[in-house]
């Protein structure tokens, strides 16, 4: 299989629907562990501020919320992983993949990402090993994407 292929096949199987189901479970896991948190230190309510919740509901609702964050770090990698990157993607690469990393699998009292093996075979995990490694890293898994689709 040719790296272009391989594209072509993460392209579809990276389909904007599925896009927006990874970041549903990913702001629904974020949720949860913020309010654990808050909870933790008696903060627990401050989720449900006004404000606090408006923005919560923003962030479900559409595809992309200016500014650097989160969610801009998974739009990234899904278009990187999707359709190749140029020069100066590489050079932010490193910056959003750390966002990423940091937000998801960093606990509090953790410098370094623990990130679960089973983690990389989702579709955001797929999208940011094929930035990180190359798209050859992934033949396995684009593979299996391909068989899975006919």
């Amino acid at each position: 299989m040719t790296e272009t292929e391989a594209y072509e096949i993460l392209r579809e199987a990276l389909s904007d629907d599925v896009m927006k189901q990874e970041r549903m479970r990913v702001i629904v896991s974020m949720e949860r562990k913020v309010r654990d948190l808050l909870a933790a230190l008696g903060l627990e309510a401050t989720l449900d501020e006004e404000k606090t919740a408006e923005r919560l509901a923003l962030f479900k609702e559409f595809h992309h919320i200016p500014g650097d964050h989160l969610w801009q770090a998974m739009q990234f990698v899904f278009r990187v992983a999707r359709d190749g990157g140029d020069e100066s993607d590489r050079q932010l690469q490193s910056h959003y993949l750390d966002v990423i990393y940091r937000t998801l699998f960093t606990s509090p009292m953790v410098k370094m990402p623990a990130i679960p093996e089973q983690w990389w075979e989702t579709p955001l995990g797929i999208a940011c090993k094929v930035v990180e490694y190359g798209i050859s890293s992934c033949m396995d898994t684009i593979v299996l994407l391909q068989q899975s689709m006919e």
